[in-house]
């Protein structure tokens, strides 16, 4: 049990001894000029902390909720954002496709270490048709196309399948690749968006929209750090 003891200590002086917020390069939330309208600026912050050097800065955790409550969480790149929606696909027989089936409701993060800022977002996901999710499939590179076809319910029972199965849709997919029928483009809309932006004497700057339903207008505040 000491010993025990003494291991969890030490991890716990390891994490403490990581530098948090100490070399940030974004800038900060300007009070003055705020958009009337969040959902672009998120596209503007992505594409900065790209240029910034922050790899994958499109990269967003999606959480999702099923029908008992239960929430689970994922990496995944989104695909176009316009003024009032974000877009992300993924197969509708997948956990994340089944639990928005079930609840609609879900939240997704953005986080870019190199400028030291976030976005948090909550909002509603869905589907957008076939003809949309066969336009998505259709820009992908083609192993990615493949690698969709990979997708089955249940265990795997060792990588080598995997591969195997993966040369095998190469070989009878050698040129046009279909899209698989559960192959879906989900929107988010937003009811919230919360910017935050690091300052190293911790007083961060964070400011949050709100909208009471997807076709009301957004208000804004600023939030304590």
């Amino acid at each position: 049990m000491h010993s025990m003891h003494n291991m969890h200590e030490t991890m716990r002086d390891r994490l403490r001894s990581i530098p948090v917020f100490a070399d940030v390069g974004g800038a900060h939330i300007e009070e003055r000029g705020l958009p009337e309208n969040p959902v672009p600026a998120i596209g503007a912050w992505i594409l900065a902390a790209g240029a910034a050097g922050q790899q994958e800065p499109h990269a967003m955790s999606l959480c999702t909720v099923d029908a008992s409550g239960v929430p689970s969480s994922r990496v995944l790149i989104v695909k176009d954002i316009d003024d009032d929606r974000l877009f992300f696909a993924t197969p509708s027989d997948s956990r994340k496709g089944l639990d928005i089936a079930a609840n609609p409701q879900v939240a997704a993060h953005f986080h870019w270490p190199v400028t030291g800022q976030q976005v948090r977002i909550v909002g509603t996901a869905a589907d957008q048709g076939r003809a949309a999710s066969e336009a998505d499939f259709a820009e992908r590179g083609r192993g990615s196309r493949l690698a969709a076809h990979l997708h089955r319910p249940g265990p795997l029972p060792d990588r080598h399948t995997a591969l195997a199965e993966y040369e095998r849709l190469g070989s009878r997919y050698p040129g046009e690749v279909p899209c698989p029928p559960a192959w879906t483009l989900y929107a988010i809309t937003p009811t919230e968006v919360e910017f935050w932006a690091a300052s190293v004497d911790r007083v961060h700057h964070r400011v949050v929209y709100r909208r009471d339903t997807v076709r009301a207008p957004w208000r804004h505040e600023l939030l304590w750090p």
